[in-house]
């Protein structure tokens, strides 16, 4: 693999999917939301090393070509159909991914790569301190430290990578569509526009929302670690069908179908719609590689 040295060049987001309203929306979204250039189509940019690659099934022997110019810490995302994997990939998502969701597993991804990177510049190891702690709550308000929750508290995952974009997507749904009440078509044509973020802020300055927060415990057993996720927001009638059978449709829906494929066992709604509770099956402790996670928390 052929590595750009750090911080020399601008770094990439190579967008490698078919042409669609999906990639489009994103393509929009991403230039304003990431501190790299995005980039579409089959050809690679030689101007500048490839951070993030993005592909699909018909796209997937590029994940490869990638490594021949990638940034350090290169990560990649295959957005797949299932059935035989021809690539190897950091994250697997389904093809019927939304904009959105996809938008928030791209931005939890290169959060966990830019941890990675500081570890490494500040040649830090260890096993992390989320693997020390048993039980404790969490309170955040913002994309940003739902980031870094989320890595932090990935180090005790076997794939911590693929932990931390789980975790980053369920923490932000809760920020996004709990306490702001967005819709996911809101969410949609906010991207779609390259006016998500501005929205996301004006929203979180109004009086109704700007004191919610979203609650998170954890716990950790020795096979099994299990949070419940609670936001500020009305939640849902526990009559609607969304409720009955959550997997059937809306924000609520594609959200436990995205977090079992990044490695959760057990996703589920419970009360109003606004808490989740979220499970994942740990390694015996001698199996597990001891991957490094954030130093501490603010």
């Amino acid at each position: 693999m052929a590595v750009a040295p750090i911080g020399k060049v601008s770094e990439r987001l190579w967008l490698c999917t078919a042409d669609s309203n999906r990639t489009r929306i994103l393509s929009r979204a991403l230039a304003k939301g990431l501190d790299m250039t995005v980039y579409m189509g089959p050809t690679m940019d030689q101007d500048g090393p490839v951070a993030i690659i993005v592909a699909d099934d018909a796209h997937s022997a590029y994940i490869a070509q990638a490594k021949s110019n990638a940034a350090p810490g290169q990560r990649s995302i295959l957005v797949t159909a299932g059935g035989k994997q021809t690539a190897r990939a950091d994250i697997y998502l389904p093809a019927d991914i939304d904009a959105g969701s996809l938008a928030n597993a791209i931005a939890g991804l290169s959060a966990f790569r830019d941890q990675q990177l500081g570890m490494a510049r500040a040649k830090l190891e260890g096993p992390g301190a989320a693997r020390v702690i048993g039980d404790a709550e969490f309170q955040i308000q913002t994309l940003a430290e739902a980031q870094e929750l989320a890595v932090f508290l990935a180090g005790i995952s076997p794939k911590p990578c693929q932990t931390a974009v789980g975790l980053f997507c369920i923490f932000a749904s809760a920020i996004e569509h709990g306490n702001l009440e967005f819709t996911a078509e809101e969410k949609a044509q906010g991207l779609a526009e390259g006016k998500w973020n501005q929205k996301l802020a004006k929203r979180m300055g109004e009086r109704l929302y700007e004191g919610r927060m979203v609650k998170v415990r954890y716990q950790r057993g020795r096979r099994l670690m299990s949070l419940l996720i609670q936001d500020d927001g009305e939640g849902i009638d526990a009559e609607t069908a969304e409720m009955a059978n959550p997997t059937r449709g809306g924000f609520r829906g594609k959200l436990i179908k995205l977090s079992k494929a990044l490695g959760f066992g057990n996703v589920n709604y419970v009360g109003v719609g606004n808490t989740v509770e979220a499970t994942m099956v740990l390694p015996e402790a001698s199996a597990s590689a001891g991957q490094p996670a954030v130093a501490g928390m603010r």
